[in-house]
């Protein structure tokens, strides 16, 4: 008799593609060792030839994920699937009403929907273009170039995100990876998440270095 499938579909964050910048790809590693598929998808329309990613609504980005979900559950439908979600991705499986997901996992999830504190960080990339009202540019360090519509900037900041990760929390089985070191989302209050299991986790928002190793370690425990 075989054994029952299992499948772990990730959500990645802001400005980047399917792979994460290759964090999901040593997940994605470890879990193909324990006969695990993976399931990656971009959120983002991608241009290669202008080197430029142009940035979705959260809305249109839920709804990516929900297909995703859905052409999953159809191609094997006794599988098991988990989730794992890093930064902004947190926030679609919140919005995407993910259903019967067995296990979900959010990585230094993202919370920064205040426009003052958004506006504040982005005074760190003087090269960039920001405009709430319009287009935004922002010029990455590996030189390429992500677009911000209007449409999600409107999206982001009515969105309250520990209202979503609340209920998801009361509709799941959750479990957030905080990193305990993270440069990016500061200004969070996890005390206001009930019914999550909360783990605290050495690393930077991307867990970095050696601080990954371990991370990924503690994944293979929650979702194995």
């Amino acid at each position: 008799m075989n054994a029952k499938k299992h499948i772990v579909i990730f959500s990645h964050g802001f400005g980047v593609r399917k792979d994460s910048g290759g964090f999901f790809t040593e997940i994605e590693k470890m879990l193909s060792h324990e006969g695990i598929k993976s399931v990656m998808f971009d959120y983002n329309k991608i241009n290669e030839e202008k080197n430029e990613l142009t940035v979705m609504s959260f809305s249109e980005q839920a709804e990516i994920l929900k297909s995703a979900i859905k052409e999953a559950q159809a191609r094997d439908r006794d599988a098991a699937i988990d989730i794992i979600a890093h930064s902004q991705g947190a926030v679609m499986v919140a919005l995407a009403d993910v259903g019967k997901i067995r296990k979900i996992v959010l990585l230094a999830p993202f919370f920064h929907t205040d426009i003052h504190d958004v506006a504040e960080r982005y005074k760190k990339f003087p090269s960039s273009q920001i405009d709430f009202k319009g287009i935004s540019r922002r010029t990455r360090s590996d030189g390429s170039t992500t677009i911000i519509p209007k449409s999600y900037w409107q999206e982001r900041f009515a969105t309250d995100v520990y209202s979503l990760y609340n209920n998801l929390a009361s509709n799941s089985d959750l479990t957030i990876i905080n990193a305990s070191e993270d440069e990016i989302m500061d200004k969070i209050n996890l005390s206001r998440i009930f019914n999550a299991h909360i783990l605290n986790v050495h690393g930077d928002h991307n867990f970095s270095g050696e601080n990954r190793k371990n991370l990924i370690e503690v994944i293979k425990n929650l979702v194995i």
